[in-house]
């Protein structure tokens, strides 16, 4: 509604028109746009409730992982590979990467690597890890990524990578709750699949991983990435 009432009192506005409507004497931002009422304490949409927050955190993991062919046994157990999750690592926790020879000819060390693989906590994600997985700390709606990266060991050769397959799972439990798959793994790739729902307080969350490369192991850098929303 348009009204000559002079209500723009203190408001400087970038339209000086705006002095004439009735809700002028709104209070305005350092921008001068007007901060509409109830829009601090109305019901957010997803994009917008979870911009710019810092509840999060990232938890990586290394392992020499060799082959399999197929996802589960004769009675249906899946036969996925978990990551070994930890905040820190020592060299002796990762010791089987000791010695491990890339396609590129590089050779991994547990000592170098340890520092590395430190996990990166922001704010309070109600999230840690335990007992070499992720246990969740309350009962909340989270975004959780969970990745791999597959790096290839000598003689390998991505012209014949078609044949064989890669995986990414995010576990709860025992259960993967989605997993991906691709083929075409170059030299060094990574995967990963999101996974969007409630979590319960003391969920055991993790990566499972799996490659059918059947000449040699795979150095496989697991990650698992838990965003708690708001």
């Amino acid at each position: 509604m348009i009204v000559y009432a002079w209500k723009q009192f203190w408001n400087d506005f970038n339209n000086g028109d705006e002095a004439l409507f009735q809700d002028a004497n709104r209070p305005r931002d350092d921008d001068k746009f007007k901060i509409q009422a109830w829009v601090q304490s109305r019901k957010q949409d997803l994009r917008t409730a979870n911009t710019n927050i810092a509840a999060q955190a990232i938890f990586y993991g290394a392992k020499v992982q060799n082959w399999q062919t197929q996802l589960t046994d004769n009675d249906g157990n899946w036969l996925f590979n978990k990551a070994y999750l930890r905040n820190t690592y020592t060299a002796s926790d990762i010791s089987d990467i000791t010695g491990f020879v890339t396609a590129w000819w590089y050779t991994y060390n547990a000592a170098n690597e340890a520092p590395r693989l430190k996990a990166i906590v922001v704010g309070n994600p109600s999230a840690n890890t335990n007992n070499w997985d992720v246990v969740i700390g309350k009962t909340w709606v989270y975004a959780v990524t969970a990745q791999c990266a597959f790096i290839a060991p000598t003689w390998y050769s991505p012209n014949n990578s078609a044949n064989y397959k890669f995986y990414v799972a995010v576990l709860l439990g025992d259960t993967p709750l989605l997993y991906t798959q691709s083929r075409w793994c170059g030299g060094m790739d990574m995967y990963s699949v999101v996974y969007i729902w409630q979590l319960e307080a003391w969920d055991r969350i993790n990566t499972w991983f799996l490659h059918t490369y059947t000449t040699r192991a795979f150095l496989c850098h697991p990650a698992l990435t838990v965003l708690k929303l708001s």
